[in-house]
């Protein structure tokens, strides 16, 4: 059997408010009540000429507003991912010099190679040598 509790609950997209019923209403003024229905639809009726160019401009703009919203969200997906690569180095390499300060701290002897350091002297003799 169906609960009847909560049948007649309505959700906000049923619920209208008097703002969006004004909205839908035709304002009744003093000008409009003396008109007759023959004048009204005559007045609805009335077509601007230029109203097709000013939907077609309205059109590009949409376009080009959806487009710069597009490439706006392109370049936040690109940040993201120099934003996503730097934080992923930093990780490894976090974690890399923890390893490395824990083997210091247990004693272990260092497994990475150490670098040769050569002074601006030897670095001529190297060359001098060559020739």
């Amino acid at each position: 059997m169906d609960s009847e509790a909560l049948r007649n609950i309505r959700t906000m997209r049923q619920i209208q408010t008097s703002a969006d019923i004004a909205k839908t209403q035709r304002l009744r003024t003093t000008n409009s009540l003396s008109k007759t229905r023959k004048e009204v639809e005559h007045l609805e009726s009335l077509i601007d000429r230029q109203l097709e160019q000013i939907l077609q401009k309205e059109r590009r703009r949409f376009a080009a507003q959806e487009a710069a919203v597009n490439k706006s969200r392109q370049r936040v997906l690109r940040a993201r991912g120099k934003l996503a690569a730097t934080i992923n180095n930093n990780r490894a390499l976090t974690e890399l010099r923890h390893e490395l300060q824990r083997a210091r701290w247990e004693g272990k002897e260092l497994t990475t190679p150490k670098a040769e350091l050569t002074t601006p002297q030897q670095k001529l003799r190297q060359m001098e040598l060559k020739y």
